[in-house]
């Protein structure tokens, strides 16, 4: 499909039937869905596959910045599972 016919045809019909703003595009409709997604705490590997990204080199490379809390919640994680493993008799 080409992309002039998709965006005459199908994307702006369908842009002012929603009630978006008309210069909305499709590639800020997936921006939103990935920051939304991630700032929700979708896994970004989830994301990307979503997105249908080869690797996800591409999505960390586009949307990392948006999961700067990922490195705490990887030492929450760890903490957690060292205090549950010292714990056990």
């Amino acid at each position: 499909m080409r992309r002039d016919y998709f965006n005459a045809r199908v994307w702006k019909p369908a842009v002012k039937a929603a009630g978006l703003i008309l210069d909305t595009t499709f590639h800020g409709l997936r921006h939103t869905f990935a920051s939304t997604a991630l700032a929700e705490g979708v896994p970004i590997s989830e994301v990307s596959r979503w997105l249908g990204h080869e690797s996800i080199t591409t999505t960390v490379d586009l949307y990392g910045y948006l999961v700067p809390e990922a490195s705490e919640r990887t030492r929450v994680a760890l903490d957690t599972a060292f205090m549950s493993a010292l714990r056990v008799p």
